[in-house]
Formats: C-alpha cells, structure tokens, sequence
C-alpha cells in the first residue's frame, strides 16, 4: 500500500470513527448529565495510566525494526499477554483507592469494570502492529469503525434506559471487546511455543524507554484531570472534558491519520535524511491546512456550537474551548515530532523530555488551580507555547536539513488563510447574535467560514492542496470544486 493510498485508508478509519463519536458523543451530552462524564474521566486518569505499560512499546518496536521473525512475535505475544493479564489484576485490586483519592466512593465499581479493557488488549497488539507494519490500513479502518459503531448503539441504547454514568463505562468495553474481534478476524495470528531472548531484549531497551516517555507524558497530560477531580470536582471536570475533547479532535482525526502512515514511512527512510525532511514538512503541511482552519473556526464559534449542539447546560464550558483552541492547533504540529524519533530508534531521547515536559506541565497545573478551571486551562495553552519548540529543537538534530525555520516556513501560508478566515466568521457572527438565534449564528458562520478558507487556498494556493488532491479517491477528485484547487 503506498503513501497515499494508506493515508486515504486511515483518513476513512479516523474520520469515520471519530465523526461517529462525534454524533454519539453529542447525544449522550443531552442524555447524560455533566457529572457522569466527569465521573468517567476520573476513573479514566488511573486506568489511563496504568494502560501505558500493556504492551512495553512493543507495537512500536514491531513496526520500527527492520526485520521481525514468527518466534520474536511469539515471544512478544505471550509476555504482553501476561502484562495485560497482570495489569488487570492490579486495577481490579486498587479500585478502592480511587474512592479515597477522589473522595467519591462510585468511582471504585468503575475503575474495577474498566480492568476487564486490559484484558482484550492482550489478544490485540500483535495483529495491531503487523497490519500497521504492513500499512494496511484497509482492515484497520474495519476494526476501528467497527468498534465504535457496536460503543455508540450500546452507549446510547443504555443511556435511554437510565444507565447513566455506567452507559459510557460499559459501552467502553463493548468498544474494547469488538476490536478484539475484529482484528483477530483481519489479521489471525497463532502464537507458537517458543523464545527469543535476544529479540526480546532488544524490544524491551527500545520499548522500555518508550513506556518511560508514556509515564511522563501521561501525567502531563492527565495531571489537569486529576487536579482539577481533587481540588474542583466531578462538575468542573466535566466541563473541562468536553473542552479537552474538542481541542484533541485536529490532533486525533487528523494528525493521527497523517502519522499512523508516518511512523512506518518513516522506519522504511530512516537512513535517508533528504526524503525523511521533505516528507516531513509535507505532510506538516498537509496537516495544517486541516487542523488550522478547524481550530480557529471552533474558537469563533464555541457560543453557538455549545448553545445549539450541547444545549444550555454546558455554556461554562465556552471560555474553556476559547483557551484550548490554540493549543490544539498547535499540538496537531508539535505531535508530529514523536515519529522522527521513534523512526531514527531514539526512544531514549523521548524518555528524557517527556521527563522534562511532564515536571513543567504538573508545576503549572498546580500553579492555575487558584483561579479554578479556567486558571488550568489557561496554564495548559501558555506552556504548550513554551514546550512544543523546544521539542522541535531537539527532533531537528536528528535528520540534516531539517530546522524550525523550514517547519514555519511551510506553516506560514496555512496559519495566515487560518487567521483571515476566523476573522471573517468573526465578522459575520456580528449579523446574528449567538444569544439569540444560535442554529442560525452557527450554520450560517460555518458555510461563511468554508468559502472564505475555500478561495483564500484557491488564491494562494498552498502546497498541501495537491498532496490533499492526490490522496482523494480518483472519483471524488475529479469533483469541479476540488479540480479548482490541485495545484497543476
């Protein structure tokens, strides 16, 4: 499957996924009341955490090295699977501490359901990592969907009956159960009784680092659910849920789609610098041409989107989704950098600033909690602006050729149509107030905002338009409105 072939393929996985989620997610929103969802993120932050060590990086380390053998898969199949089996006893046998923790006794019942995932991951990694290593992403697109069609219907289906916060924690393990399945279907794979003990040994020294990096990284990036649990509670956690959801949605469904083909691309060329660094820049660009545009619309238009979409219970989520907006435009770009170095076999070096960024963000966490939920927020977008470069710094030692200068130099075109777009929606917002006539503020806006991005890029047509054109399939592309925009 060649490149643009698997991006079209993860595209259709992730969009189709997360624009189900989406609608899923928005219904439960009016079934569910904010405390359920916060309920869930608290049991979410343990589980979460413990997650990191199923598989030791060892997906990771399948799809990086050069050759993998049947008995290395063997070995790696059954030490994962007693990790998860592990894992999951574990949970089950902590489950009370979130009750103190928390202070709340009805996260214990969830975080010991929640233990039961652990348990599926095991029977998936290996299939997992060999169709992603194969960048056949057809058959993953089949498990992913799959998965969160069969969460949706029983999410929705147990929430109209009354479940409540236990409609989203067994619709998780629905999800969990049917990619299970569904995987094992697409990629069968019949562990053998053997041992490699050097295979092994060198997963783990790369693995190992990894999970270290998923520690850190984790608890920078969970530490604000668990401040705010503790200090604010499970209202103000929902709130600031929904806000984090929104801004994760440029960095899930679009640069997840980007890198999912990258990682493996980019272990194929990590001996070759040149195309490595073009590579690269295109396919930050490419992301940008998404990502930009959809976070600076969503800033814009966070009154009318809650207003009409959530309903009016959630408008104290409206300043969180402003603060947040920015960093996920910026961490759609700045996430991409994990894929140089797990390319090039520098996990170790991942290690080590996940230690630095995880310390940074906590500090500041904990420094925002006097002013609430919007005091954490507001720390999280001013260190991502501070932590994100400096990642960069670091990734460009790694490929020649490669320097900030060229990655904002290719972000520029991208970021100015972003900004001039949001400021002509801004405008138009004028005509109908939020307040008043939400539905209409928010349709008319969004078709505001498509047309002018549209002709801005047909103007100044950025590079990323051709690679979009080519990834399309060949029906689609050959739609006038998007011949219009292939730069020839």
């Amino acid at each position: 499957m060649d490149g643009y072939s698997g991006v079209r393929w993860s595209a259709i996985s992730k969009y189709g996924a997360q624009g189900t989620q989406f609608i899923i997610s928005m219904v439960m929103a009016r079934l569910l009341a904010p405390e359920y969802f916060g309920l869930l993120g608290m049991a979410v932050v343990i589980t979460g955490f413990v997650s990191i060590f199923r598989n030791l990086g060892f997906s990771q380390a399948i799809v990086q090295r050069k050759e993998v053998s049947e008995r290395l898969l063997s070995t790696l199949f059954w030490v994962n699977l007693g990790m998860c089996l592990l894992i999951a006893m574990i949970v089950l046998a902590i489950s009370p501490l979130a009750a103190w923790i928390y202070d709340d006794a009805r996260v214990t019942p969830i975080v010991a359901a929640l233990s039961l995932s652990f348990v599926f991951a095991g029977f998936t990694m290996i299939p997992g990592a060999l169709l992603t290593r194969q960048m056949d992403f057809k058959r993953l697109a089949i498990r992913e969907i799959g998965g969160i069609v069969v969460s949706g219907v029983t999410a929705i289906s147990l929430a109209y009956l009354g479940w409540g916060v236990w409609a989203l924690v067994i619709s998780s393990l629905a999800n969990s159960a049917a990619q299970m399945v569904l995987i094992n279907i697409a990629k069968p794979f019949r562990p053998q009784m053997v041992y490699d003990s050097q295979g092994l040994s060198e997963c783990l020294r790369f693995g190992l680092n990894l999970t270290g990096f998923g520690v850190f990284n984790y608890f920078s990036r969970n530490a604000d659910n668990l401040i705010i649990g503790v200090f604010l509670g499970p209202i103000a956690l929902g709130y600031y849920s929904l806000a984090y959801k929104l801004m994760l949605m440029p960095r899930d469904s679009v640069t997840g789609v980007v890198t999912r083909v990258l990682f493996p691309k980019f272990s194929r060329l990590q001996d070759d610098d040149e195309t490595l660094t073009n590579l690269y820049l295109r396919a930050c660009g490419a992301i940008a041409f998404i990502t930009f545009p959809m976070m600076a619309g969503l800033a814009v238009l966070a009154e009318p989107f809650v207003r009409t979409v959530l309903g009016e219970k959630w408008l104290p989520a409206i300043p969180l989704i402003w603060l947040l907006a920015p960093v996920g435009a910026i961490q759609s770009i700045g996430s991409t950098s994990g894929q140089i170095f797990l390319a090039k076999g520098r996990s170790g070096w991942m290690f080590r600033l996940g230690i630095l960024n995880g310390s940074v963000r906590i500090l500041s966490f904990l420094l925002g909690i006097p002013w609430g939920v919007v005091g954490v927020a507001s720390s999280y977008t001013i260190i991502s602006f501070v932590l994100i470069p400096s990642n960069f710094w670091f990734m460009c030692k790694l490929v020649d050729g490669l320097t900030i200068k060229s990655i904002l130099k290719t972000l520029q075109p991208y970021t100015t149509a972003s900004l001039l777009m949001g400021s002509t929606v801004a405008l138009g917002l004028r005509l109908v107030p939020a307040n008043d006539f939400p539905a209409v503020a928010l349709s008319t806006s969004i078709a505001i905002g498509v047309v002018s991005y549209a002709l801005i890029v047909i103007k100044t047509r950025p590079p990323a338009i051709d690679d979009f054109w080519r990834m399309l399939p060949s029906g689609v592309a050959r739609l006038p409105i998007l011949r219009m925009l292939r730069v020839s």
